[in-house]
């Protein structure tokens, strides 16, 4: 590993408060040992650039859960989600190797790293077709997730009825899971539970 500059805690505290200095401390201690860890098992360039994007996300996202405490060191935290979520990338891309070739330790990962992985990951899905919607449509989802109410949003949007602020609702959701659901062929669950309000 590279020379750090930074403890543990405050390379934590860092990206808990998305400090640049530290994130590019990430890139120069940590970055070059998961990327041969995705080469050396079926991995490219690309593969380990995104995971390493991943793998930070999943360590923000466990930084701020109250409960957090790391048990080794964060290289060897680091370390073992990456070999985690690369095996499970392997596993759904069926490129199954018999046993991963590992140059560092590692830790079994608690069970929740599966769950924020596939919540990014629908995520990642859900922002790639938002974009996709038309504007009008991005603009009333957004302004719906900012917590505004129909009242609102129909002043802002210079719609004549709030029902008809309801029905636009309605139907961008409808076509934002419709064009996931397409491409998928498979239900994406977490965008639908809240139609009727």
């Amino acid at each position: 590993m590279g020379s750090i500059k930074f403890s543990d805690a405050e390379l934590l505290n860092g990206l808990l408060n998305r400090n640049e200095e530290v994130l590019r401390e990430y890139y120069l201690t940590y970055y070059q040992i998961i990327r041969r860890f995705i080469l050396t098992n079926n991995g490219t360039e690309e593969d380990a650039k995104d995971l390493f994007q991943d793998v930070l996300m999943v360590l923000f996202q466990k930084v701020r859960q109250e409960n957090f405490k790391l048990t080794c060191s964060l290289g060897t935290y680091l370390y073992s989600v990456s070999r985690f979520l690369w095996l499970k990338e392997l596993g759904k891309r069926k490129r199954v190797i018999k046993k991963a070739v590992d140059m560092e330790e590692f830790i079994d990962t608690e069970t929740d790293i599966a769950q924020i992985s596939d919540h990014n990951e629908r995520l990642k899905i859900y922002r790639l077709y938002f974009e996709k919607l038309s504007a009008d449509c991005r603009k009333v989802l957004t302004l719906f997730m900012e917590g505004r109410s129909i009242a609102e949003i129909t002043v802002i949007m210079g719609y004549t009825s709030e029902q008809h602020t309801r029905n636009r609702r309605y139907r961008c959701k409808l076509a934002l899971i419709e064009s996931i659901r397409n491409k998928y062929k498979h239900e994406i669950t977490g965008y639908e539970n809240d139609q009727d309000n």
